[in-house]
């Protein structure tokens, strides 16, 4: 309560002489100090929690990056019993998240396909139209052989294409 006091009585005054000027300087010189001395205390403590907080933040993120991967093991082992499996409880659920993600060969792309669709195709998103799908698991799924090549719905392999399924498992745990 003095502090604000103290400033109150401050922002009214005025300096009229240079024994004032040179007391201000004294108490501005004051200040300076107590915010260094201040500062250097903050960071020591600053310091001193982070020699305790960091190597337990280090145990704990190892802790739980077993524990998720003790999780995801048991999550693909009931996955290959049964490819709809997905768990959910009040404390959190598992569950998967599959995308294709495709790999092209420009060379070997423009070399395969044929003339017509090399005039129908100008980008990429273009020619996945092209790719034969069905519907799996409510959702879109390319037809491939087994090297990953997608299929054209003309029944063409498409050599300069090659189309990776990644299962992704998610973990969420309740607040």
């Amino acid at each position: 309560m003095t502090n604000q006091v103290a400033e109150q009585e401050e922002s009214k005054q005025i300096i009229n002489s240079e024994e004032e000027l040179g007391k201000k300087l004294y108490r501005l010189r004051k200040l300076n100090e107590e915010q260094a001395i201040e500062d250097e205390r903050y960071q020591r403590e600053i310091a001193e929690s982070d020699e305790w907080y960091q190597p337990s933040k280090k145990n704990r993120a190892n802790q739980i990056e077993y524990v998720e991967a003790l999780i995801e093991d048991y999550y693909h082992r009931r996955l290959q019993e049964n490819p709809y499996y997905r768990y959910k409880d009040r404390n959190g659920t598992v569950s998967k998240k599959t995308s294709t993600t495709y790999d092209y060969n420009d060379e070997e792309l423009i070399n395969s396909l044929p003339e017509e669709l090399l005039k129908k195709t100008v980008n990429k998103v273009g020619l996945k139209k092209l790719f034969q799908s069905e519907k799996v698991d409510g959702r879109k799924k390319i037809i491939t052989d087994n090297e990953g090549h997608p299929i054209t719905e003309d029944g063409e392999i498409i050599k300069g294409v090659i189309a990776k399924e990644k299962t992704e498992v998610t973990i969420k745990t309740t607040k």
